[in-house]
């Protein structure tokens, strides 16, 4: 048996396999984003429009998500 792969040097610890693969992915992120032709500043605002909307229809003093008495529509 090769004792060299249980050799707690050789072997990462798992939080840091996490971070590389959530660093690799954040950068392929970034220039899949810089290279769209998506404006997304105006994506953005028009996303920040539309929430304010929905926060200033909800009824005083109940904050968006709360449970609320909608009927249930069929499926």
């Amino acid at each position: 048996m090769d004792d060299d792969r249980l050799d707690p040097v050789r072997i990462p610890h798992p939080l840091s396999v996490l971070d590389q693969i959530e660093q690799e992915h954040e950068a392929e992120e970034a220039a899949h984003l810089q290279a769209s032709d998506t404006p997304w500043g105006q994506v953005l605002a028009a996303y920040i429009d539309v929430l304010t909307e929905l926060i200033a229809s909800q009824p005083e003093g109940e904050e968006p998500g709360e449970e609320t008495d909608v009927p249930e529509r069929d499926h």
